[in-house]
């Protein structure tokens, strides 16, 4: 999990070119194409520092939810019209349903179990009033984990230098990212040392999630950026 760079997640992921506006417009495309609610209420789980939720604000009511409390004073200082709430995926309950839910970018892989993943999903579904649409980015496969790769990203900004190098490791069905941050203000250099894990599901996994929780699931092999994107619809009454 994080422990430390939340405060610079934001400014990471911009300079990678992760392009929030343009997700958002095609997250809203696939809802309007699935959904069969008239409601507009969007929950977005593991929503993080809330820059996918401000984006969909746009089209829907949004409120977000994320286990990590950093993560959510960031989303709550950035949008503080939204609603955020803290809670894990797998038995979060806000005691009412929405027309969508959004499980975002790969988020879903902190579930590194099979039964973890299913619990996740069902407990969203749970959250869906009947008609509503649930839209969950997925980790990568067992066959697309690359172990032993090494990355590293920069942020040079006048005021702010950062450094993030991460390596790929692989424990079993899990697969395990170290990321090493140099971090470089003018109140000096910060070194913060992060371990990650991630669940390696196979398609038929997420399928039988899906399916498993009362859901009409679809998959869209591009998604967002490249990894994926499974669409369920749950059943009118």
């Amino acid at each position: 999990m994080l422990s430390g760079s939340e405060k610079y997640y934001d400014d990471i992921y911009s300079d990678m070119g992760k392009n929030y506006a343009e997700e958002a417009d095609k997250i809203h495309h696939w809802i309007q194409k699935c959904k069969r609610t008239d409601g507009k209420l969007l929950l977005d789980v593991a929503c993080g520092t809330g820059t996918h939720a401000g984006f969909l604000s746009k089209y829907y009511t949004v409120e977000g939810i994320d286990i990590n409390a950093e993560m959510l004073k960031v989303a709550r200082k950035k949008h503080p019209s939204i609603r955020f709430h803290q809670g894990d995926m797998r038995n979060f309950d806000l005691g009412r349903q929405f027309d969508v839910l959004t499980c975002l970018f790969s988020a879903i892989g902190y579930m590194k179990t099979k039964a973890d993943l299913r619990k996740a999903i069902k407990n969203m579904s749970r959250h869906l009033l009947s008609g509503g649409v649930l839209l969950v980015e997925p980790w990568f496969s067992e066959e697309e984990w690359n172990v032993g790769r090494v990355s590293v990203n920069f942020v040079d900004k006048p005021n702010l230098k950062i450094v993030r190098m991460n390596r790929a490791g692989k424990r079993g069905k899990v697969s395990l990212l170290e990321f090493q941050y140099l971090i470089g203000t003018s109140r000096g250099i910060q070194h913060i040392v992060e371990h990650h894990e991630f669940g390696l599901f196979a398609h038929e996994e997420y399928m039988d999630a899906y399916t498993s929780a009362g859901l009409q699931v679809t998959y869209d092999s591009e998604g967002l950026f490249g990894r994926g994107l499974y669409i369920g619809t749950k059943p009118m009454k």
